[in-house]
């Protein structure tokens, strides 16, 4: 019985000694292999950055990642608009001494893709910053990724108010107006012009739906009506949409329509104005996105009761800038690619005024400071949005007579 006891007692402290021993020595490997190899790991994607940055001091490479030929069909020249910033910046100096180098990736307006590409910006070392516009879906979509490996972002076509609501990204940047902003700015319009009785025609995509909730709680406000949101698919017929509309307008005294979509090409909007104005002849219609005029324009009629949201104001201040767009072949007067122009210069000047590269620096300076960008001065809102921005809802009569003042010699 006694030696039973001496071979397990031997046996135990076998083992112990063998687990010390080996913990021992995984630590030494374990310190010598990082102490050798850590310059290589991409463990700290944050300090791969920064030591691409220092063997390539002439250069900064910033990410360009959007559906870029599905909005150029769509009628905006956002990839134009955003190399002319590109361009006016490295004119300047670039940035700290560096050039800006756009790398562009199109993620083809697919889920899948943006995914995959959105994974593969993250983990490459030579890309200090994401700028998009990738809209509200694919940010909600990509939630932290970028935050998470320390990668700026600005998001400049994503304006869903979920975003950065509740856990904030501290490096993400929305330099547009967001939805419920937008919406109380449409609130404003309809009190101040004593519209009121709403109808909704709501898309049922997640922007829409989102944006439709604020529409909604900014009129609630407001003590404005809305008797419904009638939703429909984009595969919805016209004649679906007409006949969900013909049932609110012949059941409640419906005045005026708000139309919540995502962003298309404008194609049906010609048809849906007839429809709409041929019940309501006293009525307006309202678009939510900021759509080509020169699109819109193909409705003939009733010009001054169409309207919609001008992000950048077509005043004097603005025209020099604003009539280098209108020698950009291809451009059809739409706010979306004013509004990616505007992001790239309040970027860089957030950079140059920091003075430096270090992300949570920049950032700083994007949550308090005043970008400078030759469309005036632009500030950030608590929740990375535009703040105080000075959105205005205008008929296409008068979008069309501000615009001809810009063109004018």
């Amino acid at each position: 019985m006694k030696k039973k006891h001496v071979w397990l007692f031997l046996l135990l402290a076998l083992i112990g000694m063998t687990l010390v021993f080996h913990s021992e020595i995984a630590t030494l490997l374990h310190r010598n292999f990082m102490a050798t190899f850590s310059e290589i790991l991409p463990s700290d994607p944050a300090k791969q950055r920064m030591r691409y940055l220092k063997k390539h001091p002439g250069r900064l490479n910033i990410a360009v990642f959007g559906p870029w030929k599905y909005y150029e069909q769509n009628g905006f020249v956002l990839d134009k608009a955003i190399r002319l910033a590109f361009d006016e910046v490295n004119a300047a100096g670039g940035i700290l001494g560096r050039r800006l180098n756009p790398v562009w990736v199109d993620n083809e307006n697919y889920s899948t893709i943006a995914q995959e590409e959105a994974e593969k910006l993250a983990a490459d070392p030579s890309i200090f910053a994401v700028i998009g516009p990738i809209t509200s879906g694919r940010v909600l979509q990509f939630n932290s990724l970028f935050g998470d490996v320390g990668m700026l972002e600005v998001a400049p076509l994503a304006q869903s108010a979920r975003i950065n609501r509740g856990q904030i990204n501290s490096l993400l940047f929305m330099p547009i107006v967001s939805d419920l902003d937008e919406s109380r700015a449409l609130a404003a319009w309809a009190e101040k012009n004593k519209r009121n009785n709403f109808l909704i025609l709501n898309d049922d995509s997640r922007f829409p739906m989102s944006y439709g909730s604020c529409v909604e709680q900014s009129f609630y406000d407001s003590n404005l009506l809305v008797y419904g949101r009638v939703l429909f698919d984009q595969s919805s017929s016209k004649n679906y949409i007409r006949d969900q509309v013909r049932q609110y307008l012949d059941y409640f005294p419906v005045q005026n329509i708000i139309y919540l979509s995502k962003t298309g090409d404008a194609s049906d909007y010609a048809d849906l104005a007839e429809r709409i104005f041929a019940r309501l002849p006293e009525g307006t219609l309202c678009f939510n996105e900021f759509a080509p005029l020169d699109r819109l324009l193909n409705v003939h009629r009733n010009r001054s009761r169409i309207f919609l949201p001008a992000a950048i104001p077509l005043n004097g201040k603005n025209r020099t800038e604003l009539r280098k767009f209108l020698k950009i072949k291809g451009y059809e007067r739409d706010f979306l690619s004013l509004i990616v122009y505007r992001s790239v210069h309040v970027f860089a000047d957030a950079i140059r005024q920091t003075g430096s590269l270090d992300p949570g620096k920049i950032a700083e300076t994007m949550r308090t400071g005043v970008m400078k960008t030759p469309l005036g001065d632009f500030r950030f809102s608590s929740s990375g949005f535009e703040a105080n921005p000075p959105v205005e809802i205008l008929s296409l009569e008068e979008l069309e007579k501000r615009w001809k003042a810009i063109a004018a010699e």
